[in-house]
């Protein structure tokens, strides 16, 4: 059996063992800091730094989540407006109201009631726009104003999609920025982290190999074994007692994860050695985190039970 160091690997590790490292430090009297006051330097610039990256990241994805379904939403309206326009000016061409040489104005073809392809962004952006110039030329020619919809109300959905686009194109180029930043410090994050690892260990290098290793994780080592340990998990409901598919289990000091299956079991399979906390999640549950300490080749039952989430409160009336 052989155990050694896993150095970080995600962004999310990196930022636990320079926080891990950071706290450690902040809190250990000076006489017994494992660090040289070099590495203490680097560490106390880099940690915030790295840390508000991260947090910088993190806020930009929920920007962009929040601008996609923003976007989506708007489509949706838009293309159901555009479409709804164009079915009822052909509706009204078989009632008399509009002559169909009018289609041309926004042009569609003379000939046909059919609704033109509108169900990409190009394309929908093009016959708004097309519906929008149109109308007026044709109200301009003399034609009779539409309704039910209006091109009033065309142009104000057409125009919420089109500002819906772009806000979301912005919080695009706003996560690849914040990406970009966070990756623009990891060559940096992964010296200072080696370097505090390798200090640590030489600061307790007197020490039993059990004794350095238990020292060194409370510095944010991690250390893993060629020989895998299993975890076995069955996950339940925590009301029905049901059996819980789909739940994610995931070893925090290595993201390393497994999903239950139709039955709610899964096997965890980690050569990860010493304490960890382990988090259960599943969508619209609550996330559990459990502590479980891992002998090198262990064989680990863990259960969970997941609370559901409870539904908002219904608001008062006005």
């Amino acid at each position: 059996m052989a155990i050694q160091r896993k150095l970080p690997g995600t962004d999310e590790t990196r930022n636990r063992a320079l926080s891990g490292a950071k706290t450690k430090k902040d809190n250990t009297a000076p006489a017994n800091i494992a660090i040289t006051p070099a590495t203490i330097t680097r560490l106390d610039a880099m940690q915030p730094l790295f840390n508000g990256l991260m947090q910088s990241r993190a806020n930009a994805q929920q920007a962009q989540s929040n601008s996609t379904d923003a976007k989506d939403l708007a489509q949706a309206r838009a293309h159901m407006f555009v479409s709804h326009f164009i079915q009822a000016f052909n509706n009204g061409v078989d009632r008399g109201m509009f002559p169909a040489s009018h289609r041309a104005f926004y042009q569609l073809d003379v000939n046909s009631n059919s609704v033109p392809d509108i169900n990409t962004e190009p394309l929908l952006t093009q016959w708004g726009q097309r519906l929008i110039d149109g109308d007026a030329a044709r109200i301009a020619a003399g034609g009779a104003p539409m309704a039910m919809p209006t091109i009033a109300e065309v142009t104000f959905e057409y125009n919420a999609f089109k500002n819906a686009n772009i806000a979301q194109s912005a919080a695009k180029d706003a996560l690849d920025q914040a990406q970009e930043n966070v990756e623009d410090q990891r060559e940096e994050a992964d010296k200072i982290i080696l370097k505090i690892w390798d200090e640590v260990e030489t600061f307790f290098n007197e020490e039993t190999i059990t004794s350095k290793r238990r020292k060194a994780r409370e510095w944010g080592l991690v250390y893993i074994s060629t020989v895998k340990s299993i975890i076995r998990v069955k996950a339940r409901h925590a009301v029905t007692a049901a059996a819980l598919p789909g739940v994610s289990a995931r070893i925090v000091e290595t993201d390393e994860s497994a999903v239950t299956d139709a039955n709610g079991d899964l096997q965890l399979k980690t050569g990860f050695v010493g304490i960890t906390d382990i988090e259960f999640g599943k969508p619209t549950f609550i996330t559990e985190t459990k502590q479980l300490d891992i002998p090198e080749g262990s064989d680990l039952t863990q259960d969970v039970n997941l609370q559901p989430l409870l539904p908002a409160p219904p608001q008062p009336a006005p």
